[in-house]
């Protein structure tokens, strides 16, 4: 997730944009810049920027409010070139950074040498806010 107004964030979409270049299809990445409040809550963001790694949620009991809780639907934001992008689906974080943090770091926590030794599909979704 990131701010415009927050120093901290302005080099975030950059620095998404050249990691995504370099992970091509193995890694989908997403700029959240714009979030709803809610989506904020449900994610646990409260500092700019927030790093976070999304995996598929399969099925959640909806009737369990514990389950719910880190599960986010539908995730809207941008491609690091700018389109507009949608994550259909459940999506719940598996791993989350925060603050301006040093592209190397980014790239070995984020990449897809990270997300394949996690057990993910694949469809892991660093969104820096």
């Amino acid at each position: 997730m990131t701010a415009d107004w927050a120093g901290p964030s302005r080099p975030a979409p950059m620095l998404l944009r050249e990691l995504s270049r370099r992970w091509g299809s193995a890694v989908r990445a997403v700029l959240v810049d714009s979030a709803q409040d809610d989506v904020l809550d449900l994610l646990e963001v409260e500092v700019v920027p927030t790093w976070l790694r999304l995996h598929p949620v399969e099925s959640v009991d909806a009737t369990a409010d514990d389950a719910l809780m880190g599960v986010v639907e539908d995730l809207a934001g941008k491609t690091p070139t700018g389109d507009d992008i949608v994550l259909s689906g459940r999506w719940a974080v598996n791993h989350r950074r925060t603050g301006a943090l040093p592209k190397h770091v980014i790239a070995e926590e984020f990449g897809p040498g990270e997300v394949s030794r996690s057990g993910s599909d694949g469809q892991a979704a660093p969104t820096s806010s």
